[in-house]
């Protein structure tokens, strides 16, 4: 395997480094080594052909692509006739012409992408509307389509690692009800976090320049066949130019969040990695008081100039008790609310749909939204029904392994060593780089009400467990942890 060969500062421009930029740039080739070392990736990346091409990864992407335009046919209220399936999938009629070909069309793009030859060339723009904006945006051709989506697939999957945490826009796992909750937590958290700064960029997508994007890529990915595949998508929309990237191409969604890299790790050296948060443009940041905000915003303001990047006049510094306008909702400290916009648009809509199926779907998505606020009695008005609890469902869910999953952070034994804890519940049988049958406890500290879960190998802790296992209402209990040191240096833990 070859060794890690990164340039973190890109365009000639190492040597006028400032020193926080440095300190970012170090801290970047520590994440780079951890993902190393957790996946067994070495950057820059090569070889990645055969697991593009790869039956179930072609496969997938085929599906991917003919799942959006059966949900896009049907959000556009088209109609057909009658239902044709082939394979087992319901199909519209813009389905059909290519899941009849779906064999054609997988060997033509695996020979493609297998010598190099395949590039983007049918994209077409079309303006749609965002809200109260209207954007321009590209797609490239169906088939284009599936190979675009079979490429980043993989490439998303081993380079997403090395984003940070506090970004969710277009990454799997991620979205942005989770990075509006992990911003709610911020502020459980530290409740000194009252104020907030709020920004985004004129174009983002338009401003991006090429030569510096390729440069990020080359970085993390050297594969001499994929490259130029992957530099097509950079440059498919203006080949001739320098500047802008496809607003439609799935490339684009994640390239763009690459963009960023480097300035997201920077602000999170300078404001911390749970006071700073990015969704694709859009740039939040929690403080405990304005002066440090606007710090930090001139701090941002300097770090995107170099990557051609211009912030909107509307960017903001202000209390959250004002109102937070942030990922849908507006938050106000101790309770959020969606968005005006989207309840208006729910609203109207459902005051004008009669299909009921089409219904249903609308109140889905409404509901999808308003579970995340303080919305009960808004989902009521709106559509008569009462949003249930998810406790009175009585839904549960049993992962593949059989094995149960706790709430919280893993914790080390010594941080909770002389705190008063509750026992909850605990798993057998857990292998960990550390050993193997180790028992993972879930605990909650009744102080904070916060949970938490450690890993134990004690034998004599993992056999009080399985004795109270056995005692009708043994869980949970309350217990203080112990530590004793015998032979100079070695700990035991115990429950009293």
């Amino acid at each position: 395997m070859e060794s890690r060969n990164t340039t973190l500062t890109t365009c000639g421009e190492c040597a006028s480094i400032s020193p926080q930029d440095r300190k970012a740039v170090n801290t970047l080739e520590e994440l780079l080594g951890q993902v190393e070392e957790k996946t067994s990736i070495c950057f820059p990346l090569l070889d990645l052909i055969p697991e593009i091409i790869a039956d179930e990864n072609m496969e997938r992407s085929f599906k991917r692509v003919m799942s959006n335009l059966h949900n896009a046919d049907t959000r556009n209220g088209l109609r057909w006739r009658e239902n044709i399936v082939i394979d087992g999938v319901e199909c519209t009629p813009r389905m059909v012409r290519y899941m009849k070909r779906k064999a054609d069309i997988i060997a033509m793009l695996k020979a493609q992408i297998a010598n190099g030859t395949f590039r983007i060339k049918h994209l077409k723009s079309f303006e749609t509307a965002d809200g109260p904006k209207i954007r321009t945006v590209q797609a490239p051709s169906v088939i284009e389509r599936v190979g675009s989506n079979a490429i980043m697939e993989i490439v998303e999957k081993h380079l997403a690692p090395i984003l940070i945490e506090n970004t969710a826009a277009s990454i799997e796992g991620r979205g942005p009800h989770g990075l509006y909750h992990k911003m709610q937590e911020a502020r459980r958290n530290n409740p000194k976090l009252i104020y907030y700064y709020q920004s985004d960029y004129k174009g983002y997508y338009d401003h991006i320049l090429h030569d510096r994007l390729i440069e990020i890529i080359k970085r993390y990915i050297a594969d001499p066949v994929l490259l130029p595949i992957l530099i097509d998508f950079v440059k498919a929309l203006h080949p001739n130019d320098n500047v802008g990237i496809s607003k439609g191409l799935r490339s684009s969604q994640f390239f763009g969040n690459l963009y960023h890299n480097d300035i997201d790790h920077a602000m999170i050296e300078e404001c911390g990695k749970d006071n700073y948060n990015r969704f694709c443009d859009d740039i939040y940041i929690l403080g405990d008081n304005k002066k440090e905000l606007w710090k930090h915003r001139d701090t941002l303001h300097r770090l995107c100039k170099p990557y051609n990047l211009i912030i909107k006049p509307s960017e903001k510094v202000a209390p959250i008790s004002a109102g937070m306008d942030a990922l849908g909702f507006v938050d106000y400290g101790d309770y959020s609310m969606l968005r005006k916009r989207t309840k208006v648009n729910a609203a109207r809509k459902l005051a004008k749909i009669k299909s009921r199926k089409r219904r249903q779907q609308i109140i889905g998505s409404f509901k999808g939204m308003a579970c995340h606020a303080d919305c009960k009695h808004l989902y009521y008005t709106l559509t008569g029904k009462h949003m249930k609890k998810f406790s009175e469902m009585g839904v549960t869910y049993t992962p593949a392994d059989g094995k149960k999953r706790f709430p919280g952070k893993v914790t080390r034994l010594g941080d909770i060593v002389n705190i008063p804890i509750e026992i909850h519940d605990f798993e057998t049988g857990i292998d960990t780089k550390e050993g193997e049958d180790r028992y993972l406890v879930s605990f909650r500290n009744p102080a904070n009400s916060e949970w938490g879960k450690f890993f134990t190998a004690s034998l004599e802790m993992k056999g009080i467990l399985d004795q109270i296992s056995d005692i009708e209402d043994g869980f949970p209990f309350e217990t203080i942890i112990k530590c004793e040191v015998f032979d100079g240096s070695k700990r035991k833990y115990n429950f009293t």
